[in-house]
């Protein structure tokens, strides 16, 4: 009986190293970090009456990330002044983050913000792969003096970074 049982037991040992296989699987998975926006001009027209501009809706900025902490930053060319030589007009912008509240840790442009120095919206989540639209608005506020007439510009640039 001790014989046949040992033999039985070697046997199930072969048939199972015989039958066995490993594989190893090694996946590299490719960081996303994306800063878009739907229109690379835009084209304000200042008529000169003194009333203020508003636009909350005047550009769409689309974050596409794949670390759950990363900083976009906002910064003018001009400090936040459109440019005519050496006549400007000041501007502010906000960027409404406040559909993905659980997504975005500060946002220094929640309301509307002249551009002197950099500012940054801090995110704690990754986006979806299709990435998450936020408005920009642009604001130039009420004036009791003609601005020099003319045409002016600024430059904002956005970037996205993660430590």
């Amino acid at each position: 009986m001790k014989k046949s049982f040992l033999v039985v037991l070697i046997g199930i040992l072969a048939a199972s190293t015989a039958w066995g296989a490993q594989i190893t699987i090694n996946a590299t998975v490719t960081s996303k970090l994306i800063v878009d926006v739907d229109a690379a001009t835009w084209t304000i027209t200042l008529d000169n009456e003194g009333g203020a501009i508003l636009d909350d809706t005047q550009g769409v900025l689309t974050v596409k990330a794949s670390k759950s902490n990363y900083t976009v930053t906002f910064q003018s060319a001009h400090s936040g002044v459109l440019l005519n030589g050496t006549e400007s007009i000041p501007y502010l912008i906000k960027v409404d983050t406040s559909g993905w509240t659980d997504g975005v840790q500060t946002n220094t442009l929640s309301s509307y913000t002249q551009l002197t120095t950099s500012k940054t919206i801090v995110f704690k989540r990754r986006t979806p792969t299709v990435g998450k639209a936020f408005d920009i608005g642009f604001n130039i506020a009420a004036y009791t003096e003609y601005y020099v007439d003319g045409a002016y510009s600024d430059t904002l640039t956005i970037s996205i970074a993660a430590p």
